[in-house]
């Protein structure tokens, strides 16, 4: 099993996506930062290809912070994303226009995550 958030869940997070071809449709550049409690990570989609990698990105458009605890319930389906929002237990910095212009990459994202959440032990 994986624990959530470490740099072996990182690392298959990471060949999972690479794995999957995924890429922007425009040739642009996005960048997404997760703050999961004091882990911070980073997914990066591009026009040949996308990447997850340890630390902050560099140019990040949005950057979601939460607790860990709240990351585990979102990822489990036990708490939805929006109603963390609504709630204040994630908090978003950047521009929010850019989530709805990306999506469907991102929906795209959370299907080829599926593998590696089956693979997650979330109590760590």
């Amino acid at each position: 099993m994986l624990e959530y958030v470490s740099d072996e869940w990182i690392e298959e997070a990471d060949a999972a996506l690479q794995a999957s071809g995924l890429c922007t449709s425009d040739g642009d550049r996005f960048a997404v930062e997760q703050r999961v409690g004091e882990v911070v990570f980073h997914m990066v989609f591009g026009e040949n290809g996308a990447r997850v990698g340890p630390g902050p990105a560099t140019d990040a458009a949005v950057v979601f912070s939460q607790s860990r605890a709240t990351a585990v319930a979102i990822a489990k389906g036990e708490l939805s994303a929006e109603e963390a929002v609504l709630n204040g237990e994630v908090t978003i910095e950047g521009d929010p226009m850019a989530l709805l212009s990306h999506r469907r990459l991102l929906a795209r994202a959370e299907d080829v995550f599926a593998d590696v959440r089956d693979r997650t032990n979330w109590d760590c």
